[in-house]
């Protein structure tokens, strides 16, 4: 079976093409819409959903022109319609159910958050092992900072999340605040691992907020970075440095803490980051033994769509929806 697989949750218009039978990934393109954002210093989802119209169209004819294939030649495609910016997720599921129904074949929609969280399980395509399941998993993004038991393909629980920011919008407001151009992430990160020394980490103790089990909270450190920042000289940039890099550590402690004391709690040996900030460098380095997808696969793209239509086909369990299918703003919680 060969299956088209797009998303369009956020601002990148991504198209994947995958083929069930040979277990290979046969096209995964994504255009970014970063710079159409960057002189508003965020996402604008007006702005976004404009950017999908032009870009989204572009993607999967790329991608199928990559794979080899007319659109007459997928067996099914599929679209995530949840979680996302509601125009964006609509305009990926509009043109997705158009394709499908000109072409005469079937389509189903998938969750976004579910496809971050089975996005490891790309490797497989290369001929590498999978992580071994059970998993503790943390699909930790700009919208979502959330933590699965996942016990095996397709069965999982879900335990826990933030309680108001992502980390990772806790990363681009803390940008923000010290005047770094958007995203601020993938930046303080650069500039922190480049230029900042284990003092410049440390030089302000920010809080890591104590929460229940398996929860996160970030408004707080964003609140004290804020406070810190209006008694600190913007214009001195070892100090803009130091307080990137102590920010910076308190959220990836917090995800550390609480990702181990998960572990901890379940008994389960393995540990998997999915999501933007996965790609995060001195979070890779505080957990050396964990899983992480290479981190063109932690951002948004179609493959890991892709890959878990494969799954869901693999079990039988990819069935063709009705046309009247819409989209939704949520459903990060997802249950199975």
């Amino acid at each position: 079976m060969k299956i088209l697989a797009v998303d369009s949750s956020c601002d990148e218009s991504c198209a994947a093409v995958i083929d069930t039978t040979q277990w290979k990934l046969l096209s995964d393109v994504v255009h970014s819409h970063v710079d159409s954002m960057k002189k508003f210093g965020g996402i604008v989802p007006e702005i976004a959903s404009r950017e999908h119209l032009k870009g989204l169209p572009l993607a999967i004819h790329e991608a199928l022109e990559i794979a080899k294939l007319k659109p007459t030649e997928i067996d099914h495609y599929v679209v995530t319609n949840r979680p996302g910016l509601i125009g964006a997720l609509l305009v990926g599921l509009s043109f997705t159910k158009s394709l499908a129904f000109s072409s005469g074949k079937p389509f189903s929609t998938l969750n976004h958050i579910e496809a971050h969280l089975y996005s490891p399980l790309l490797t497989t395509l290369d001929g590498n092992e999978a992580p071994p399941f059970p998993w503790v998993a943390c699909v930790v993004s700009g919208g979502h900072t959330e933590i699965f038991h996942v016990e095996s393909l397709l069965k999982y629980t879900w335990l826990g999340g933030t309680l108001d920011d992502a980390a990772g919008e806790a990363f681009d407001k803390i940008g923000k605040l010290l005047n770094l151009s958007y995203p601020a992430g993938p930046k303080i990160d650069k500039w922190v691992r480049e230029s900042a020394t284990p003092a410049d980490r440390g030089r302000y103790r920010f809080p890591r907020a104590k929460t229940e089990a398996h929860h996160f909270s970030f408004s707080g450190l964003k609140t004290a970075v804020s406070l810190q920042v209006k008694k600190s000289d913007l214009s001195n940039q070892a100090e803009v440095l130091a307080l990137a890099a102590s920010a910076q550590e308190a959220i990836l402690d917090a995800l550390v803490i609480k990702l181990l004391h998960s572990q901890q709690i379940l008994g389960v040996n393995t540990l998997v980051l999915t999501g933007g900030v996965a790609c995060n460098s001195r979070l890779r380095e505080k957990l050396p033994q964990s899983y992480f997808p290479i981190p063109k696969h932690c951002t948004d793209n179609a493959a890991m769509v892709a890959l878990l239509a494969a799954c869901y086909a693999k079990q039988n369990r990819l069935v063709a929806e009705d046309w009247n299918t819409t989209a939704y703003p949520s459903g990060n919680l997802i249950k199975n």
